[in-house]
């Protein structure tokens, strides 16, 4: 994915920002109803469920923000049968104060401890490394139990930080990779505001940065991406809504009757790209075909993986290294990947991250391609992969090699 718009920022030595917030300011903060969000808070863990959790998942830390966060999809769901989508796992983290890629799964049962459920989290786990953890559970009279899990990897560090941040307010970012694959790594910054472009700059490990752009009031989001040897890690996600409170989400709806259709899902993606590009005054993309299996293949690859990534170690080096002995002249690639239950929570969840959304407004681009497929599922309703390839061609359009004359 290429970058290339900087966003303006002030040095940890500007004479004019306001001091950092310390570990001894948080009970000062929540009292005045602002929500302080702190990365890798270390917290006593309360017995009984949350213990058992804690102590069935490999390398798991409880964490008060996700178990908040669950408890709020609780209070949600009217139904008993209601699915969590993805906009509102998004909004109640946010709202949670919780500045990473958290994921949820909920499961209705008969009252025991949900062991099926945590040792799906704990087989995802295992992929991750050290997690974030949190649970809420409800009871019901007749003896059934509706519990919500969450979990998130532990890629970084964070120093404290408001959720809810005043007009034109400096806010700073410190963030400390603790994943050792990924020491030494590039880190760069996506600030998108309510409306307008993605902004992108430099980020230094260790290093605060002050950020000084918050003069619209709404909700911004802001990510942190960390790049090392072709692997690509979010290290922070999170939302600060400057000047407007945060929005209350609505109650969840029930799940799909039916799984869904990748060849609609992939036709309704383009136009809903379009769409998106439209809204921020880019011109449409046009189809591109020649890379059609090159980014379906990718797709299926994910949804074989059960994973969302760029790059699957041992099955794909991704669609534009692939790319590279497939066609010529080469082009540049900026993609975007997704798992969703719908295509529409799959287009949500790229709109939500900053980096991904700014590939999708590529500039430059002139074509695209979508590829979707379903995942190999028993005893659920399949999710959809998705991978979004956009293209820039300085040298024209690739030709198939094959079909060139040698």
């Amino acid at each position: 994915m290429q970058l290339s718009f900087v966003v303006g920022l002030l040095l940890s030595c500007a004479s004019r920002a306001p001091a950092a917030l310390q570990p001894g300011d948080s009970v000062a903060a929540r009292a005045a109803g602002r929500v302080e969000v702190r990365y890798r808070p270390v917290f006593e863990v309360p017995a009984g469920d949350p213990a058992a959790l804690v102590a069935a998942v490999p390398g798991g830390q409880w964490d008060l923000g996700l178990a908040a966060a669950c408890e709020e999809l609780l209070a949600l769901h009217v139904d008993p049968e209601g699915r969590i989508d993805a906009p509102t796992a998004s909004l109640v983290a946010a709202r949670a104060g919780y500045p990473g890629q958290a994921r949820f799964l909920r499961a209705r049962n008969g009252g025991a401890f949900p062991d099926d459920l945590v040792q799906e989290v704990a087989a995802a786990a295992a992929w991750e490394g050290a997690v974030d953890l949190g649970l809420a559970v409800r009871r019901y009279a007749d003896g059934t139990a509706l519990w919500v899990v969450a979990w998130s990897r532990q890629v970084a560090w964070v120093d404290p930080l408001l959720r809810d941040v005043e007009l034109d307010q400096p806010v700073p970012v410190r963030v400390e990779l603790r994943d050792p694959a990924l020491a030494d790594a590039e880190l760069r910054l996506f600030l998108a505001p309510p409306d307008g472009p993605v902004q992108e700059l430099a980020l230094t490990a260790g290093v605060t940065r002050w950020l000084d752009r918050f003069h619209t009031p709404g909700p911004w989001r802001v990510e942190a991406v960390a790049t090392r040897e072709g692997r690509t890690a979010v290290a922070l996600l999170f939302s600060l809504f400057v000047g407007q409170p945060a929005p209350v989400p609505a109650p969840l709806a029930g799940a799909p009757a039916t799984p869904p259709d990748p060849v609609a899902a992939e036709a309704a993606l383009f136009v809903a790209l379009n769409d998106l590009r439209g809204e921020h005054g880019l011109p449409p993309v046009q189809g591109f075909s020649l890379f059609e299996p090159l980014v379906r293949e990718h797709a299926a690859f994910m949804a074989a993986a059960g994973r969302a990534l760029h790059v699957l170690p041992g099955m794909t080096p991704g669609v534009a290294e692939r790319a590279r002995g497939y066609a010529f002249p080469f082009a540049f690639h900026h993609e975007a990947v997704a798992t969703a239950p719908t295509w529409q929570e799959a287009m949500a969840l790229v709109v939500d991250s900053p980096a991904h959304r700014k590939a999708l407004l590529c500039e430059a681009c002139t074509h695209a391609t979508v590829g979707v497929a379903l995942e190999p599922s028993l005893g659920r309703m399949p999710r959809l992969f998705v991978t979004w390839e956009l293209m820039e061609f300085p040298k024209g359009p690739p030709r198939r090699i094959d079909t060139l004359d040698r």
